[in-house]
């Protein structure tokens, strides 16, 4: 009986945790030696196979994911070359998911991709074949923050999910934070937290 506490327990964990459907994750981060409370991408090393490595638009591709909370913040951050460390890009920042499911946001990081490499003194022409690695934090109610990575290459005739694959669990949705920053990146094509930009972008995403 004692033994079959502890089983329970990180069955409980495991299935508080979310999987990454798009783009392709790095690696099962429910395996040993992986952990989604680890920093920054669940003690899963980058990949070094080029078929794992989704090929992605120049304007930001299709992220899905399949949470387990009623709802948890979520935050979507981009870095850029092999091995990334800095996750500097805000994709998807300030972002509710509400109801246990699949949230599927079909393009994400348009305008913040776009200023990432600017930055960078990154020229169009250099980010065609570039690697990246996309980063999706899911805090939860507890304040637990979870990490998944996905390894990517930019292709500028890669294809965003359909309407059909990128399509929302029953009762899953979600909403910008009021106090999230509206400048820059995914929050900014979001428009403000109330109001019809909002509204309009959510309906465009498949959240409404």
């Amino acid at each position: 009986m004692l033994s079959f506490i502890p089983l329970i327990a990180l069955a409980g964990l495991t299935s508080a945790h979310f999987n990454v459907l798009a783009p392709t994750w790095r690696g099962n981060s429910f395996t040993g030696g992986a952990s989604q409370w680890i920093y920054p991408c669940a003690n899963v090393s980058e990949t070094t196979d080029p078929s794992n490595r989704t090929q992605w638009p120049h304007t930001g591709g299709s992220v899905k994911i399949n949470g387990s909370h009623e709802w948890a913040y979520t935050y979507v951050n981009l870095g850029l070359g092999t091995n990334a460390t800095n996750f500097n890009i805000s994709l998807v920042e300030g972002f509710n998911q509400t109801g246990k499911g699949i949230l599927c946001m079909k393009e994400v990081g348009r305008d913040a991709i776009m200023e990432g490499i600017m930055e960078a003194n990154i020229s169009m022409e250099a980010m065609e074949g570039m690697h990246a690695t996309v980063q999706i934090i899911q805090i939860t109610h507890s304040g637990a923050s979870l990490y998944n990575c996905a390894d990517i290459t930019f292709n500028s005739t890669a294809q965003l999910l359909s309407d059909s694959e990128c399509a929302n669990s029953t009762g899953v949705s979600g909403v910008a934070l009021a106090n999230a920053g509206a400048t820059s990146g995914a929050t900014a094509r979001m428009g403000p937290a109330v109001g019809g930009g909002l509204l309009a972008a959510l309906i465009a995403w498949g959240l409404l």
